[in-house]
């Protein structure tokens, strides 16, 4: 009993005296006697405290590191024999931009696969909502815009995605125009199917206008009756020849897309008609050729100062089959440059039919795709081709299919600034 009596005047003392009097630093006895939760040093087998970090320590602490923003850049194969071209671009905060989206041979009746694609890439599930924000065509064929079509043409509520921009510039190409298909009316076809699924979509999703373009609100709704009402509102609203003169940059979170080029009056030739475009994001530069032809190269030239067209990664134009020349490639650098070929294994490995192999003579490259193996130039990193990604998904309309390992394998650039 006297012990707690002590305790209690040790601390009556403690509240009333001045501090200068006595020292109140020691626990009282009977708190030392107490059961105690404290750690305790495995060498004295004292209780001991982690110390407290006072709010300066926590002040001077430096704070972790921001991550990096990066831009991720994808050359999609749903297969290997398709001839078609097929970009996504992933922004710093996530936003999606494509380039093209087309499917042709193979693919072209299958299922529309690039929708899966994009929520793999995003990490979402098979039918989470997904939005991409700017979608550029480069021209009239349909290996650069017929998953675009199947995409829209079959869309629906349940669909769950938004497509808010695009961004493309198409001459009224008919049967006179030299193109792929000859005097036939096979590629007029597709281009109608093209037309008719914007109306769809829009039928859909509702139309609330395009970044950049100057559309009145009261042309929003589509007459009654009207077709191909959408085609014709967006088709170059954005991009045209006016436009490109002063210098046209579209910019999607950061990342710039200037527009060098579209048609001209004086080209007669479909793939001459591609929109090109350079990819800027910090240091790095993606040059996008489309089919881009002879001709559009030369023009290039004209219009530009090589310097302005050299880029860290260079789209080989018209699949690298018989785009623009030598003198072009040579200009800017190309052989100094990561080659993205968006081209099928087909094409690839048969320089005798097309003219792949001279493309690559140009870059001091085998122009036999087995030498070109063969010499290990297929592990350099220097050349992405397509046809011969290591994986890719045989039936890329399936969701599961869209692996990590797919992916990977079709990631071809990660820039960071």
């Amino acid at each position: 009993m006297k012990k707690y009596v002590k305790t209690a005047i040790a601390y009556l003392l403690c509240a009333l005296m001045p501090l200068s009097l006595i020292s109140c630093a020691e626990k009282p006895e009977a708190l030392t006697d107490a059961p105690t939760d404290k750690l305790t040093d495995p060498v004295t087998e004292a209780a001991t405290e982690e110390p407290a970090q006072t709010e300066t320590e926590a002040a001077t602490e430096p704070p972790a590191p921001p991550e990096p923003e990066k831009v991720l850049l994808y050359q999609l194969a749903p297969e290997p024999n398709s001839l078609m071209m097929s970009y996504v671009i992933v922004t710093p905060n996530k936003k999606i931009v494509v380039f093209d989206g087309g499917i042709d041979g193979t693919g072209l009746d299958a299922k529309p696969y690039l929708q899966n694609a994009i929520r793999a890439i995003l990490g979402l599930g098979e039918n989470d909502y997904f939005e991409v924000e700017a979608w550029f065509l480069s021209h009239i064929h349909r290996d650069h815009y017929y998953e675009l079509t199947k995409m829209m043409a079959a869309y629906t509520a349940e669909s769950n995605y938004k497509i808010n921009n695009f961004y493309f510039d198409f001459p009224d190409i008919g049967v006179e125009w030299d193109s792929a298909a000859g005097a036939s009316d096979t590629d007029m076809t597709y281009v109608a199917k093209l037309k008719a699924s914007f109306d769809n979509y829009y039928s859909v999703a509702g139309f609330t206008g395009i970044k950049g373009a100057d559309i009145p609100e009261d042309k929003y709704q589509k007459p009654e009756g009207a077709e191909n009402y959408y085609y014709d509102l967006i088709n170059g609203a954005v991009i045209n020849e006016e436009s490109v003169e002063k210098g046209l940059t579209i910019t999607v979170d950061g990342v710039d897309f200037r527009v060098l080029m579209t048609w001209w009056k004086e080209a007669r030739y479909v793939n001459s008609t591609s929109v090109i475009t350079r990819m800027t994001f910090g240091d790095h530069s993606v040059l996008f050729l489309g089919d881009a032809a002879s001709d559009s190269g030369k023009r290039l030239l004209q219009l530009y100062p090589a310097e302005e067209l050299k880029s860290e990664y260079v789209q080989m134009g018209h699949h690298g089959q018989g785009g623009p020349d030598k003198d072009f490639y040579d200009a800017i650098d190309t052989k100094n440059s990561i080659r993205l070929w968006p081209t099928p294994v087909w094409v690839w490995s048969n320089h005798q039919t097309y003219k792949i192999g001279e493309t690559r003579s140009w870059l001091d490259l085998p122009v036999d795709a087995a030498e070109f193996k063969k010499q290990g130039y297929l592990k350099t990193g220097k050349d992405i081709i397509a046809g011969v990604t290591p994986r890719y998904p045989s039936q890329g309309f399936k969701f599961e299919k869209w692996t990590q390992k797919v992916l990977d394998s079709q990631l071809v650039a990660a820039f960071e600034k």
